[in-house]
């Protein structure tokens, strides 16, 4: 059997194969320096969202030396996640307190666009305005553009990730759902569209996921927001168990996305450890920190430890304590994906939490 890295290399079909060195990261294997790396801090409360986001990516900027700021683009992105609806989505406190910081190092609004899958989810979430004042107020979140994938507006032609869904390997529902598109273009339907302005129009960009069981995946959560969830015609994967772990891992390594992903910043505020994605208040936990990385790896392992604790909690089956997607993304080199390999390092907040 082929090794996965030899399987990725016949996937994706980018416009370049080998880029330039990009400016933030490069190709040159910059981020595995920080594989297992977690800095965290404690919120206490909304209002300390600005203090503590300050915290984390002063902190980050200090030990990577990697600093978040303007440089050849002028333009920088956030991932948000509004998949599972309006009871778990990154939080606009978060957003906010992401985009003041950004604006401190230089960034106008303008100079920033939030992107995510679908503009219903968006809108439902708070991050684009009703349909009865759009007119009025455009597709801004105060002041920054949305873009929603199912849009079609960051799509090239050039960028893709190519995988065909064999038969044997989709699910009874998953065969009825893929029908229409495959027989209306079945060249096209094998074909996901990357968000290309995430791999060429800036100097860097952060991703904001949030976490919930996934019965494709067992656990939606940092990868899968960088990845699945970042293209379009994602949800074939998600009526494919079989494939749905190898294409996150591999989206996730594609040279060119890694080069201009930061890092992730994962709020704990809510998660659900079943019965997602769909939100289901009933299955969820809270935590009060919020957690960035360079290795989404080491989050999303860090999450199934927490994930099926909740679940031994309520006598629900555990997820494997590494699943299959976790295992590809450690083959191609996305990071440590033992949670006892973390190494936490605690960002304090400069000015004091109340203020």
């Amino acid at each position: 059997m082929r090794s996965l890295a030899a399987v990725f290399a016949t996937v994706f079909f980018p416009a370049f194969l080998h880029g330039e060195e990009g400016a933030f990261w490069g190709f040159e294997g910059a981020r595995t320096a920080y594989d297992g790396q977690v800095w965290f801090s404690e919120l206490a409360g909304t209002s300390a969202y600005a203090a503590v986001v300050e915290s984390l990516l002063g902190a980050f900027e200090e030990r990577t030396g990697r600093q978040l700021v303007p440089e050849e683009h002028g333009r920088a992105a956030l991932k948000v996640y509004t998949n599972s609806g309006v009871g778990l989505h990154t939080p606009r406190p978060l957003v906010r307190a992401l985009i003041a910081a950004l604006g401190k190092r230089g960034f106008a609004r303008d100079d920033l666009f939030i992107v995510d899958a679908r503009e219903n989810l968006l809108r439902e979430c708070g991050f684009l305005p009703p349909l009865s004042r759009m007119d009025a107020e455009g597709p801004y979140f105060e002041g920054v553009r949305v873009h929603a994938l199912d849009s079609g507006a960051l799509r090239s032609p050039t960028w893709f990730y190519e995988s065909p869904l064999p038969r044997e390997f989709t699910s009874p529902l998953g065969r009825e759902l893929l029908k229409a598109p495959l027989q209306e273009d079945p060249e096209e339907a094998r074909k996901s569209f990357l968000p290309t302005a995430l791999l060429t129009d800036v100097d860097f960009w952060i991703n904001l996921p949030m976490v919930s069981h996934h019965p494709a995946m067992g656990l939606s959560g940092a990868l899968a927001n960088a990845s699945l969830w970042n293209i379009t015609n994602g949800t074939r994967f998600f009526n494919s168990p079989a494939n749905a772990p190898v294409a996150i891992a591999e989206i996730a390594a594609i040279p060119e996305l890694l080069d201009t992903w930061a890092f992730t910043l994962l709020s704990l505020r809510e998660y659900q450890y079943i019965g997602g994605p769909a939100y289901n208040a009933n299955y969820t936990r809270e935590s009060s920190r919020l957690l960035l990385a360079v290795d989404p790896v080491i989050l999303d392992a860090l999450m199934v430890q927490r994930v099926n604790a909740a679940r031994a909690e309520r006598g629900f089956e555990q997820l494997p304590p590494v699943p299959p997607f976790l295992e590809y993304a450690m083959e191609l080199g996305l990071g440590q994906g033992i949670a006892t390999g973390a190494v936490f390092r605690k960002a304090e907040p400069s000015i004091s939490l109340a203020d």
